[in-house]
């Protein structure tokens, strides 16, 4: 995606402006969730946060009569709203949420990806990293296989494939956890979630404390990509247990 953002702000205003008018024509085709949707309309919609504060902030210093701080300002709100904060997985950007709903999903297509200006031409020709050549989308599934008193185990692998091995390319299976009441059946909002730790082996074990006794432990998983520029594919579907 950063080979299609330029350096500068004026082609990065560009770039949003058209990134955004594109993805709300298309998305109702692309199977979004309901978080998914939240997500959008946080990152392009809300008032006074993200794409709202970039707009504000870059009409001040392209008028010509800005101050240092100014220009500070701009540089925040352009750094938050293109990238965020990659390690917060409540927080969304452009590459955050291009990551997490729109460059893995085979619901959109070259031509979507080329209108709204993400397309990378070695990605269509590569095979999915963590598929060692095979055709299965990157996909992470898990399920609670332990229980025990104040113990999960969960075992988390790619759906389709025997192996349990992370797959070439996959730097590490990334584990958010989230709790609720038991008498809870719905997953909780994405926000909920929290970074917990990474996989191990194909499995994930997880040691409670007494006071988390009689409550639901939501677990999310998605794998992390190797290379100079973090990325990660889509978040699994959640999964639960009780911890007793």
């Amino acid at each position: 995606m950063g080979d299609f953002i330029g350096r500068s702000d004026a082609d990065f205003d560009a770039f949003q402006d058209n990134y955004v008018t594109n993805v709300n024509l298309f998305k109702a085709t692309w199977g979004l969730s309901a978080d998914a949707l939240t997500e959008w309309t946080f990152l392009t919609v809300t008032a006074g946060d993200k794409k709202a504060e970039w707009v504000l902030r870059w009409a001040k210093v392209k008028s010509g009569e800005f101050t240092h701080s100014d220009v500070v300002f701009k540089d925040t709100a352009r750094h938050s709203y293109e990238s965020g904060d990659i390690n917060n997985p409540t927080d969304t950007s452009l590459r955050i949420f291009t990551n997490r709903y729109i460059r893995f999903n085979p619901l959109v297509t070259d031509g979507q990806k080329a209108a709204i200006g993400i397309t990378i031409p070695d990605e269509q020709r590569s095979p999915a990293p963590g598929v060692d050549g095979s055709n299965v989308k990157r996909e992470v599934a898990g399920q609670v296989i332990k229980n025990e008193h104040l113990f999960h185990l969960s075992l988390v692998n790619t759906p389709g494939v025997k192996s349990l091995a992370k797959g070439t390319g996959v730097d590490a299976i990334e584990i958010y956890i989230a709790f609720t009441p038991i008498t809870v059946t719905v997953s909780p909002a994405a926000k909920e979630y929290t970074l917990d730790g990474e996989s191990k082996g194909g499995y994930y074990k997880r040691q409670f404390d007494d006071g988390q006794e009689e409550t639901k432990a939501w677990y999310k998983a998605r794998k992390r990509f190797k290379g100079r520029t973090k990325t990660w594919g889509p978040f699994s579907k959640p999964w639960n247990g009780v911890i007793s």
